[in-house]
């Protein structure tokens, strides 16, 4: 499983800045203050960068410097509203960012966010995975009978993980329900995915309720 070291701090905002530097502490920390000042790097190492929505001159997602940046295995980028809405998200994620959410989320959110995209899943909060299920629901109904095949190979415990999961609980708030450590959370959640041959939360969510 890749892993990406480094992390890429874009932002022109100074409170928004010391923020994720505490929040994300790690000693590979690179500071850039200007969009075009990001694209000029070579991204050569593993690296996560997180990107501030609001900086001045950021081009659409569907323009190319975002398609080298996107493209390349050697970064996955977040991307960070201060003002999210589901609609940017949904731009945020076709376009190809690992992750999407508030800039000023709490510590414990954005260490979250980060050990996700660090194991090369894509983040999806919980408003945005539920309007995903509501929209699929409508298009695609969930059967009359509920499959619950994808029960037979986990534990009690794995089940009651992943219909938390499913429903956008953070690790957080399953390991306060289950009263678990968020360790043990991501140690069920990866069983999950490897008996369910999954990779992420929304995968996980489509075959829980029924989604095909």
């Amino acid at each position: 499983m890749k892993h990406y070291p480094a992390t890429i701090l874009v932002t022109h905002d100074n409170g928004l800045l010391a923020h994720w530097q505490k929040a994300l502490s790690t000693s590979k920390q690179t500071v850039v203050p200007q969009i075009d000042d990001f694209f000029a790097l070579r991204l050569s190492t593993p690296s996560i960068a997180w990107i501030d929505l609001s900086l001045e001159g950021r081009p659409p997602w569907t323009t190319t410097p975002w398609r080298g940046v996107l493209q390349n295995v050697q970064s996955r980028v977040v991307a960070a509203s201060s003002n999210p809405t589901d609609a940017e998200a949904i731009l945020a994620l076709d376009a190809g960012c690992a992750a999407y959410c508030h800039a000023f989320s709490d510590a414990a959110t954005l260490k979250q966010i980060k050990e996700v995209v660090d194991t090369g899943h894509v983040w999806i909060g919980k408003s945005l995975m539920q309007r995903l299920l509501h929209g699929v629901n409508r298009l695609v109904p969930p059967p009359l009978v509920q499959d619950s095949s994808w029960k037979e190979t986990l534990t009690q415990r794995e089940i009651e993980v992943a219909v938390l999961a499913a429903n956008g609980a953070s690790n957080n708030a399953i390991a306060l329900e289950c009263q678990i450590s968020e360790r043990t959370v991501k140690a069920h959640l990866s069983a999950v995915f490897s008996k369910l041959n999954i990779t992420d939360r929304l995968q996980l969510a489509l075959r829980v309720h029924g989604i095909h």
